[in-house]
């Protein structure tokens, strides 16, 4: 990615969680939701490489310019998808999101496997995972958690 004489790769994977984890992205709200948030990435500017989940929490992969702040990102989407489905989309179905979000950053030679495993990421494969890591509500390793003292780490009690 470039800008006339500045070099800058700016890949942010986020991940945000429904409220409570609440099982709400069922196949209908994904429908419309996934297709909207690749819009809005669009419109917003940003370079949506990927957006997929599981029933309580969504992964976003965009690459953003410089001058684009990583904290709006997330609120803006999170904003606008919400509103979108609760009062636009004509489904009956609502959606609410947790306070906070994770962001990580990737390197541009990251994007085609990061956005393979997004693709072949089904329900069923996240429910093995969450298995394999330690039940229904644990959290994968690549999500951060906070720490005892409220500090978010990587692989915090894995």
């Amino acid at each position: 990615m470039k800008r006339a004489g500045v070099f800058y790769q700016l890949v942010y994977h986020f991940v945000w969680l429904t409220k409570n984890r609440e099982p709400v992205l069922t196949p209908s709200i994904k429908e419309r939701l996934f297709p909207y948030i690749s819009a809005k990435c669009k419109e917003l500017g940003y370079t949506q490489y990927a957006v997929n989940g599981a029933t309580d929490h969504l992964h976003v992969l965009v690459g953003l310019t410089p001058t684009m702040l990583v904290a709006d990102v997330a609120k803006n989407l999170k904003g606008a998808s919400s509103h979108y489905i609760n009062h636009e989309s004509g489904l009956k179905e609502s959606l609410c999101w947790q306070d906070g979000d994770g962001a990580l950053t990737l390197r541009e030679t990251e994007i085609p496997k990061t956005v393979r495993q997004a693709v072949d990421i089904t329900i069923a494969r996240i429910g093995e995972i969450h298995k394999f890591v330690g039940g229904e509500g644990a959290l994968p390793p690549w999500i951060p958690s906070r720490n005892k003292d409220g500090k978010f780490e990587l692989f915090a009690g894995h």
